[in-house]
C-alpha cells in the first residue's frame, strides 16, 4: 500500500487503494479494530506493514451516501492543514467506498469533554484554549483560503478530532461544499443535488452558510466553557424562555449564575476573567441574524490573544497573510475581547 502517513504538507496527493489492501489492513474490517461509528459508516483502525496506523472510513452501502463521499474527498483532497484532518488515500470498488485518514490517537473532543466519572479524561483551562485555537485556525483556513474555500456545515465537538498534544484536526467533511472566488462551488457534474446547489455570485447564501460554521463554533465554545453536551446547553436557554443569546447575556451580567454553568473542574483556579472572555466570543458567534455574527478570520485572531497567554502564537502564513488584506468589521463583542 503506497500511502505515507507522515505525507507532506504540501503533496496534496490523494492515492487510489484497493479495497484487498484495506481489508488486509483492517485485519479484514475486524470489529476489535473498529474505534467509531458515524451515520454513514463505521471507522476502523488499520495498521501497515511497516506498522504505521491509518484511520479508515467504510461507508455503508448505500447509494445515497455517493454525495458524502464525493465531498469529502473534493474538499479533503485539497486540503493540508495542521487543524485539519489529512486525508491520504480512498477507495471506490463496486459498491464499496471507503476514504483513509491520518490516525488520530486522543479520539474526539466530544469524548474529552463528556467523559463522565473517567477522571482520566479532564481537559484543564489551557488545553481548552489550545482546542479552540486550533479550531478557530482551522476554520479560517478553510472559509479564507485565496483560491477556494470549504464551508463545512457539520461542524461539532464529534467532528474534532485530538492528536497525542491536542491538537485540534477538523473532520466529517461529508456535508461540506466548495466555493472558488465569485460564489461557484466545485461540482461533480453527474451529481445532480450538488449541482442544483451552485450560487447566484450575489454573496448572499454564501455569508448564509459561512456564518452557519460560526454559530456552530459558539456552539463549540459553550460546551468547552460548560462542559455540557448542546442539547443540555439547549435545555438551560429555554428554562429562560429565551435564546441562547438572552442566556449568555443573562449569564455575563449575574456572576453567580455563571458558576453555576460552567465546567465544575475550572472553578476557583483564576481563569475566571478568559471564561467570561470566550463566553462573550461565543455570544457574538450565535447571534440570531448572520450578518451581526463575526468572520472566522476575525474569530481566530481574538481567540489567540488568549492563546497567547499560554504561549500559542499565530504563525500561520496563509492566515497573516489574509490578515493584511481583511477588511476590519470587527464586532464590538471582539473588540472588547481584544482590549483585555
Amino acid at each position: 500500500m503506497m500511502i505515507d502517513p507522515q505525507i507532506s504538507h504540501t503533496d496534496r496527493k490523494v492515492t487510489r487503494v484497493s479495497f484487498a489492501e484495506l481489508k488486509e489492513a483492517t485485519g479484514n474490517f475486524n470489529t476489535h479494530n473498529s474505534i467509531g461509528l458515524g451515520k454513514i459508516g463505521i471507522m476502523y483502525k488499520a495498521v501497515l506493514p511497516n506498522g504505521s496506523p491509518l484511520a479508515v472510513k467504510r461507508l455503508y452501502e448505500s447509494q445515497s451516501f455517493e454525495k458524502q463521499f464525493k465531498s469529502e474527498l473534493s474538499a479533503l483532497a485539497r486540503l493540508r492543514h495542521n487543524n485539519i484532518i489529512s486525508l491520504l488515500g480512498y477507495c471506490r470498488e463496486r459498491k464499496e467506498m471507503l476514504l483513509v485518514y491520518q490516525y488520530i490517537s486522543n479520539s474526539n473532543l466530544y469524548g474529552w469533554l463528556h467523559a463522565g466519572k473517567d477522571k482520566n479524561k479532564i481537559l484543564d483551562w489551557p488545553l481548552r484554549i489550545k482546542i479552540a485555537v486550533g479550531i478557530a485556525r482551522g476554520l479560517a483556513c478553510l472559509h479564507h483560503n485565496c483560491h477556494f474555500s470549504v464551508v463545512h456545515l457539520s461542524l461539532s465537538s464529534k467532528a474534532i478530532l485530538l492528536d497525542q498534544n491536542f491538537e485540534a484536526k477538523i473532520s466529517n467533511f461529508g456535508e461540506a461544499i466548495i466555493l472558488k472566488p465569485g460564489g461557484l462551488m466545485f461540482v461533480n457534474s453527474s451529481d445532480n443535488d450538488m449541482s442544483n446547489r451552485v450560487f447566484d455570485g450575489s454573496g448572499a447564501r454564501e455569508l448564509d452558510f459561512y456564518k452557519k460554521d460560526v454559530y456552530d463554533f459558539g456552539i463549540l465554545l459553550l460546551e468547552l466553557i460548560t462542559g455540557k453536551a448542546p442539547i443540555q446547553i439547549n435545555s438551560y436557554s429555554n428554562r429562560l424562555d429565551g435564546s441562547y443569546v438572552d442566556w449568555i447575556t443573562c449569564l455575563l451580567t449575574c456572576p453567580s449564575l455563571m458558576c453555576n454553568f460552567i465546567d465544575k473542574s475550572l472553578i476557583g483556579l483564576g481563569f475566571d476573567n478568559e471564561i467570561f472572555q470566550l463566553l462573550k466570543i461565543a455570544g457574538a458567534c450565535i447571534k440570531p441574524l448572520s450578518c451581526q455574527r463575526p468572520t472566522t478570520l476575525e474569530l481566530y485572531h481574538v481567540i489567540s490573544i488568549l492563546g497567547e497567554n499560554y504561549g500559542l502564537i499565530n504563525d500561520d502564513p496563509e492566515i497573516l497573510r489574509q490578515s493584511e488584506i481583511a477588511t476590519a468589521s470587527t464586532s464590538n463583542e471582539i473588540v472588547e475581547a481584544e482590549s483585555i
